[in-house]
């Protein structure tokens, strides 16, 4: 086993971070086996694609003669195409959860499962020219089980135990990463596909009076509104928008949708959805929902408190409603003053 290899299963387990995981996870099979394409597939429950990250060695000649190795990691989360050959691979190693193989003119492709709890949630891709050998494939097996069981851990962590969804403490791990993707996850059209994200929103969802609910039916019945809300909630959003439980019972979720109008769509959906629900002995249960049209020129905190704004205006005019920051400040009900980079209200 060599030394890079240790030392990349070594940074695998050395971050709090997913992103620096999985290119830790790339890294370490790189540095074991001679790839021409790696690449590492994020799969959603229904075994779409919803991310791809490909993994480049590049030979730098530098002066003098010298070479030097670099390595880049390419993330793609938008208008992904998945080659047919690609694809009927990615088919049998999903039925079988096991690696499979396909000769091609150029060489071996390869596919090895992510396996997390039982689940397949992606997939390792590989080209390669020689035939790997079995302690390749051993290797391979044991670096992917290294990294399974990490990830398991490190999700299980950052999940609120109530709800299963990520927690307060995911949100600031995570946040800041997620922002400096958001310009290159937009404004990238493709004629052959509908719903191309264009603008992002982030919306702060509070459920209505609940501090009564706990005080009239006690914490355990609580507690299963809470429950069923959140997962109420979750069911309206795309597997990457990420929905967080922020606070006692309010969630925090950043989505994106084609347009704005679509983005309000979107919010209300939720909150119709969960005004439609019975629950049980309290009947209904409704949330007001505050959310801003992201500006990734302000700080991910800064877009917050605008959601909060807008989230407060709901509770202001009756509850069981959406309200834009963006719209109520077009129409002159939130006053906006700026000193620096902070914002006062």
């Amino acid at each position: 086993m060599s030394i890079s290899l240790l030392a990349n299963l070594e940074k695998i387990t050395a971050t709090r971070d997913f992103a620096s995981v999985e290119h830790s996870l790339l890294k370490a099979i790189g540095s074991t086996v001679h790839v021409d394409e790696l690449s590492l597939w994020s799969l959603d429950s229904r075994y779409e694609v919803t991310k791809v990250l490909h993994y480049h060695r590049l030979v730098q000649v530098r002066e003098g003669g010298m070479e030097r190795e670099t390595e880049h990691i390419d993330t793609v989360y938008t208008n992904i195409e998945v080659a047919p050959d690609y694809r009927s691979l990615a088919e049998t190693v999903v039925l079988s959860k096991r690696s499979a193989a396909r000769k091609r003119q150029d060489g071996t492709l390869h596919m090895f499962p992510v396996v997390s709890r039982k689940a397949i949630t992606g997939i390792v891709s590989m080209q390669v020219r020689d035939e790997l050998t079995e302690q390749d494939r051993a290797l391979i097996h044991g670096i992917l089980g290294v990294y399974a069981n990490y990830y398991a851990l490190l999700d299980e962590s950052q999940r609120d135990r109530l709800t299963g969804l990520y927690n307060r403490h995911a949100m600031d791990l995570n946040i800041e990463r997620m922002w400096s993707l958001l310009g290159s996850d937009a404004h990238r059209a493709d004629p052959r596909r509908n719903g191309v994200v264009q603008v992002h929103g982030l919306a702060i969802i509070d459920i209505d009076h609940f501090k009564k609910v706990n005080d009239q039916y006690g914490h355990i019945l609580g507690d299963e509104i809470l429950l069923l809300v959140s997962r109420l909630i979750s069911s309206c959003f795309r597997r990457r928008d990420p929905v967080y439980r922020y606070g006692g019972e309010e969630f925090l979720v950043v989505a994106g949708a084609e347009s704005p109008p679509a983005l309000a769509t979107l919010f209300e959906r939720v909150r119709a959805k969960v005004e439609a629900h019975y629950f049980p002995q309290v009947d209904k249960v409704t949330v007001s929902i505050g959310y801003v049209n992201i500006d990734p020129g302000l700080s991910p905190f800064e877009n917050i408190g605008r959601a909060d704004r807008a989230l407060y205006c709901a509770k202001e005019r009756g509850r069981n409603q959406v309200q834009s920051f963006d719209d109520l400040r077009e129409q002159g009900l939130i006053k906006e003053m700026r000193y620096g980079s902070t914002e006062l209200f």
